[in-house]
């Protein structure tokens, strides 16, 4: 039987640092261990403010992965590395193209693509402070026509566009050092909103054209497709726990004001007995989702792509009644909330992945392909099952270090009490053991001299 491959997942929001670890079957993936803890304002929309904070809660999510992952032979396994997803505020896109001109028709091979790929890669102007993460290839275009597969036709032009995905280098330096504290090697690292639309987008939306908004706590992330290739990527400042700030200032607690967004919502009805009245919470709400909603149309549009199909998702997707405000500043564009997503694995019994488990942990286990674990090897002690020195057996002087006790303070009461029973230790061991020859003798006065020890060491303990 080959290797287990051990895939650790780890993913970073505004509200949770989650982990997962994982292994191919198969049947696909099985989740072995799942952990969670909450984001105490270290990580800001996506991005990590604070690193030692950071590092501290990705280690608390490794010391609770490892206990529960041993391998067939029964030994513990070490996290020694981990795939992570990428996500925040500083993430963007930037359109780019290359255009190769020949004097005759020439049959486009895969080393002309290839050709093209490295020269977006050398010539891409990269924003300043910015580094670039990802390409993805986009169409390209024979002789002025749209040409999915180009490789094999002959062409006089041909274009290739790319999309860079772009994020702000301090982002990416902080993120670095936090597991590089926690002495976690990130393997590689994925967009995480691309990886929510490889699950929550069927083909044909992919093909059709789309946009996927994920309404976070902090962020809200849109993503554009169209003929089954990404557009664009925007996240906006905005998220759900704009609301829950805003419901705060009315003089009512932080989990008052996230149950009435859950369960009362926007234009819901309530009781006398509610800290807060309904034309306040629609006011808010209105004011909140109004500013995320056409921010949202706002880049649809900036995107030039002919988009009318909305699907949205996130924490921020939950509000009660959002059809109603969907419906209210989005009146052009068919809007659903996407169901939960139906995803493939299984889990050892006793493995929690309610409110963990993601999509983003999910695509991080699928794309992950290198082993992130190492099996932790048992000391075995030198020199196992000796009982007795040879040389103390045959009568020689012993080569074992002598045992030494910590030094205690020293009292009077107690150096008197170690000098009497000194005494006695010593009459004990003038005793011989007789008749019986000299290999016994040996192991009577050995025996003897590590029981008149044991007293002494037992006599200071006191």
């Amino acid at each position: 039987m080959g290797q287990t491959n051990y895939i650790v997942a780890i993913e970073l929001s505004s509200s949770k640092i989650k982990g997962a670890v994982g292994i191919e079957t198969y049947n696909g993936i099985r989740i072995l261990a799942t952990a969670s803890t909450p984001v105490d304002g270290y990580i800001s929309k996506g991005v990590v403010r604070n690193v030692d904070k950071t590092s501290e809660a990705i280690s608390y999510i490794i010391n609770s992965l490892e206990p529960n992952l041993k391998n067939d032979n029964g030994n513990d396994i070490a996290i020694k590395k981990a795939y992570v997803s990428l996500a925040g505020l500083s993430i963007r896109s930037i359109k780019s193209k290359v255009v190769r001109t020949f004097d005759t028709f020439t049959k486009i091979t895969a080393e002309i693509i290839g050709e093209m790929e490295l020269e977006n890669d050398a010539t891409f102007q990269v924003p300043e402070g910015y580094a670039r993460v990802q390409v993805v290839n986009q169409e390209y275009k024979i002789d002025g026509k749209v040409d999915h597969r180009p490789i094999g036709a002959p062409a006089m032009t041909i274009e290739g566009n790319y999309l860079n995905i772009i994020i702000k280098e301090q982002f990416l330096e902080q993120l670095n050092e936090s597991f590089a504290q926690a002495k976690v090697e990130i393997v590689d690292s994925f967009i995480a909103a691309r990886m929510d639309a490889d699950i929550l987008l069927g083909s044909d939306a992919r093909h059709n054209g789309c946009a996927l908004v994920n309404i976070g706590a902090e962020t809200t992330t849109v993503t554009i497709y169209k003929n089954d290739h990404l557009r664009k990527i925007a996240v906006l400042p905005l998220g759900s726990k704009n609301i829950t700030h805003d419901l705060c200032a009315e003089q009512i607690s932080y989990a008052e004001a996230e149950s009435i967004k859950m369960t009362r919502g926007y234009k819901s009805s309530s009781n006398e007995k509610e800290p807060i009245d309904t034309e306040t919470v629609n006011s808010i709400i209105n004011a909140r989702m109004s500013e995320i909603l056409q921010n949202v149309k706002y880049q649809i549009e900036e995107s030039r792509e002919a988009i009318t199909n909305i699907i949205f998702t996130g924490g921020g997707a939950k509000l009660k009644n959002l059809n109603i405000l969907l419906d209210e500043y989005l009146p052009n564009f068919k809007c659903e909330v996407a169901p939960e997503p139906q995803l493939t694995f299984e889990c050892r019994p006793g493995v929690n992945t309610f409110g963990i488990f993601t999509t983003a942990l999910y695509g991080l286990l699928n794309r992950g392909k290198e082993n992130c674990c190492e099996e932790v090897i048992p000391e075995t002690p030198a020199n196992p099952g000796e009982l007795f020195d040879e040389n103390e057996m045959s009568g020689k002087p012993s080569t074992k270090p002598e045992k030494t006790q910590p030094e205690k303070p020293a009292t009077g009461k107690d150096d008197k009490e170690k000098d009497d029973k000194g005494k006695n230790n010593t009459k004990n061991n003038g005793k011989k053991g007789k008749g019986l020859g000299s290999l016994f003798e040996g192991f009577v006065d050995f025996f003897k001299e590590a029981t008149s020890e044991d007293e002494v060491i037992n006599d200071n303990d006191d």
